[in-house]
């Protein structure tokens, strides 16, 4: 080693060679290297490591100033800053207590008896508190706002966090449980956010049972005191378990309306006292005690449930009415029958149409030239055939809604393809063919039922299936708003029940035969249950005098017109004493009656989509300028 770079002498401090850190810091790079001699020479003596102990407390030395506290001003008491979370609570003039503004804990807080030592130890570990230190190192961040720019926030890595918000996802995804144990998920992870060690499929799982246990406790909270409408469902499964799904849905303090299952359950059997006996205790188990209305479909044990029910309920705290109106029939499933019952007797159109369709999706092959047979007749649509399901009657009318848009294609496909036309290998509107056999006393004719000839439909059979999507259409759209969870429907089920027996009425009178049986077999199942007004739920009436657009006089407007002005008066006033009683009945329960002076005028409702209903409209118009200008006692009459 060459001595002349160093002046280094033994018993004496380094002096030229040692830097001075407060000079590194003044110079603006707090991050710099600080070398010094004994950092470099690798020297055995106890000078040498004295000087490097010294340069270290230094720097161990070198502490942030003291922020001063704020000086009180002249004649004013000074306030702890802890103060600014919490409200002060005073009773008689004297802070007694102090809440937090985010958790609401109370601590006492008299000023001569308490101090100020809780509340500080109170905000550091308030769940809460937004800028609580969760006791992590902090990184910085970036957060987008609602601007498009983004902000620069720190950041504090939580494995808690992370693994719950990975349980979230498991359950919103509905996946399965292994997926956390993925090589490709946790090298996702390693490289999205290393901290984040791998869990295991148990880890979740018991992460999981916590979140339901926590949302549970939240919905049994948020439940208390409210009054629920409910709709329940049986079935069984292919492994031949009978299920039962039990949901609620109510209006929250916000007028939003909430839906929640409360239940998926296994039962016993399909018997209605069994059904009965659990919707109670789960009710009991969530400590509900208002029923408004329990929707069930048709099945005659859901009756036997609902008796059940009534018997067992009848003295809870909200009951409405002594349960007389609980029982609410399923719109939608009343629907299905109606049109099951008109489809009983499947058209030979349908038959054509869907061997056609079961032709060109059976292969790929089959599939593109159809494909090149759409371009070539220059039809551009992003539908594609599909075939329906016999027993469902909404996918026969998909199924039928896209195939007479590609009828020149079909045509096509008949004319050029020779694998189709060897595939049906019968002319268009051919009957089936009987069998000619020999017999021991000579020729003659044996008519044999054979198997049904796969058949080309004919511009008839198209023609007809135009009608029958057309009709149908009406009960697709009337079956997909009553289906709806996100929005009330009980408000819409008059207008489309008007609509569905008005259509009804008009196909009856059409000169189509098949069309015009059709609708008699509907006609039959819709007076079997919307026909009797003793066995409909006048709810679904009143739910029509509460919209401010049609109130009462809409009823008794489309019940005049169907069914003559008797029926329409007796109508409205089934309607209005149910309301009536519905109205004294909440009353009771705080309310009071208000008097108003006259009827507000209707407001016109139009809907350029449907030019019956336009009419409707017009004539509802109408109606009420000639029948109704009398003076109204109360909000019930004001309907």
């Amino acid at each position: 080693m060459d001595s002349s770079n160093f002046d280094f002498t033994l018993g004496r401090e380094l002096e030229d060679d040692v830097v001075d850190v407060e000079e590194v810091e003044l110079g603006g790079n707090s991050n710099a290297h600080v070398s010094t001699n004994a950092d470099v020479i690798d020297v055995q003596d106890d000078i040498v490591v004295e000087v490097r102990q010294n340069t270290e407390n230094r720097l161990k030395r070198k502490v942030p100033p003291r922020v001063p506290k704020p000086k009180k001003e002249p004649g004013k008491r000074y306030r702890s800053p802890y103060w600014d979370h919490f409200n002060d609570i005073k009773e008689e003039g004297v802070t007694k207590w102090a809440e937090c503004k985010y958790c609401n804990k109370r601590y006492a807080a008299e000023s001569k008896k308490h101090g100020v030592s809780n509340l500080k130890a109170h905000i550091p570990a308030c769940p809460l508190y937004p800028n609580r230190d969760q006791h992590g190192q902090q990184n910085l961040s970036f957060r987008p706002t609602d601007g498009g720019s983004v902000d620069v926030v720190t950041h504090v890595f939580s494995f808690d966090d992370c693994k719950r918000a990975l349980a979230e996802m498991v359950i919103i995804d509905e996946l399965p449980f292994r997926f956390v144990e993925g090589i490709g998920f946790r090298k996702f992870c390693k490289v999205m956010q290393p901290k984040f060690s791998s869990v295991s499929r148990q880890t979740i799982t018991r992460e999981v049972g916590a979140i339901h246990k926590n949302e549970r406790g939240k919905l049994k909270k948020f439940l208390k005191g409210c009054r629920i409408c409910l709709t329940t469902d049986t079935w069984t499964s292919i492994q031949n378990l009978n299920y039962m799904c039990l949901t609620a849905h109510f209006i929250d303090d916000d007028w939003k309306l909430q839906k929640r299952i409360l239940n998926f359950c296994q039962i016993e059997d399909h018997k209605g006292v069994t059904i009965g006996k659990k919707i109670e205790s789960l009710l009991l188990e969530w400590n509900v005690d208002g029923i408004f209305t329990l929707t069930v479909d048709n099945a005659s044990s859901n009756a036997t449930a609902i008796e059940y029910l009534k018997r067992k309920t009848m003295d809870w705290k909200r009951t409405v009415l002594e349960h007389e109106y609980i029982h609410m029939r399923c719109c939608a499933h009343i629907l299905n029958l109606i049109v099951v019952e008109g489809l009983k007797d499947t058209s030979e159109s349908i038959l054509h149409v869907r061997d056609v369709v079961r032709y060109v999706i059976s292969s790929p092959q089959r599939m593109e030239t159809f494909n090149k047979c759409l371009e070539k007749e220059k039809i551009k649509s992003k539908q594609t055939v599909c075939l329906d399901v016999c027993t469902r009657w909404n996918s026969t009318y998909l199924m039928l809604e896209v195939a007479i848009k590609f009828e020149k294609a079909f045509q096509r496909m008949g004319e050029e393809d020779s694998s189709f036309i060897k595939f049906f290998g019968i002319k268009e509107g051919d009957e089936d063919l009987s069998l000619e056999l020999e017999g021991l006393g000579g020729s003659h004719m044996i008519s044999v039922p054979t198997p049904r000839q796969p058949t080309i439909p004919n511009k008839l059979d198209w023609k007809k299936c135009g009608l029958f999507v057309t009709f149908l259409k009406l009960f697709y759209d009337a079956t997909k708003k009553f289906s709806a969870s996100l929005f009330v429907t009980s408000n819409m089920f008059f207008h489309e029940l008007y609509e569905v027996q008005v259509k009804i009425d008009e196909l009856i009178a059409n000169r189509d035969p098949y069309m015009s049986s059709m609708a008699i077999e509907m006609k039959r199942k819709f007076e079997r249950y919307w026909g009797d007004q003793e066995k409909f739920n006048p709810l679904l009436y009143v739910a029509v005098a509460m919209d401010p657009r049609f109130k009462l006089r809409l009823v008794k407007f489309c019940y005049t017109k169907s069914k003559g002005k008797a029926e329409g008066e007796k109508m409205e006033k089934k309607v209005k004493d149910v309301l009536n009683r519905l109205y004294d009945s909440y009353a009771k329960e705080g309310e009071v009656r208000q008097h108003v002076s006259s009827a507000s005028p209707m407001p016109r409702v139009e809907n350029e989509d449907c030019d019956s209903r336009l009419n409707l409209a017009m004539e509802f118009d109408t109606y009420l300028e000639e029948e109704y200008s009398s003076v109204c006692s109360s909000e019930v009459d004001n309907a």
